[in-house]
């Protein structure tokens, strides 16, 4: 296995909030085994508000999270491997081209987007519900023991019901 950590690569339709929420996740708690980033299909111009502050007030660091495409991690993929893609919307699992290079592990956690209500109540219930969804899975990927191979990690992750 490679001394580098694993890049997982959180992909949502916005990167505004479900994603950006898995990367600060992951990047804190994924030690040296693993490093994260995000991007969206159809990025916003910036974080969402809550999303920022939802992180911050629990001592994660969001200060360099920003809206990202995912056409940009496609195209240094040849300079900077992606080991493992998670969709966490219907579109991104829908738009994201299978041919991507090195052939990552594909794993799909649908979250409900908290972007998606206009209601102040709900928007922040769902907020919450996101946030915690996303923080109890990364805390069970990161107790996975890291794979050999992209054919074990996918294994691994199916155990584990994060893979679709």
């Amino acid at each position: 296995m490679s001394l580098r950590p694993l890049l997982i690569l959180f992909v949502s339709t916005g990167n505004a909030a479900r994603s950006p929420m898995a990367e600060a996740f992951l990047n804190a708690k994924g030690s040296d085994a693993y490093r994260a980033r995000s991007a969206g299909v159809v990025p916003l111009d910036a974080l969402a508000p809550r999303t920022k502050s939802l992180l911050e007030d629990a001592g994660y660091n969001a200060q360099k999270l920003y809206p990202k495409k995912w056409q940009d991690f496609y195209a240094a993929a040849h300079l900077v491997k992606v080991d493992i893609i998670i969709t966490l919307s219907q579109e991104a699992h829908d738009l994201l081209p299978l041919d991507w290079p090195h052939d990552p592990v594909r794993a799909h956690w649908l979250v409900d987007d908290p972007l998606s209500c206009a209601c102040a109540d709900v928007q922040e219930w769902k907020f919450r519900k996101c946030y915690a969804t996303l923080e109890a899975r990364v805390a069970t990927l990161v107790r996975c023991r890291p794979a050999a191979s992209a054919s074990e990690w996918f294994v691994r992750l199916k155990e584990i019901g994060m893979v679709i």
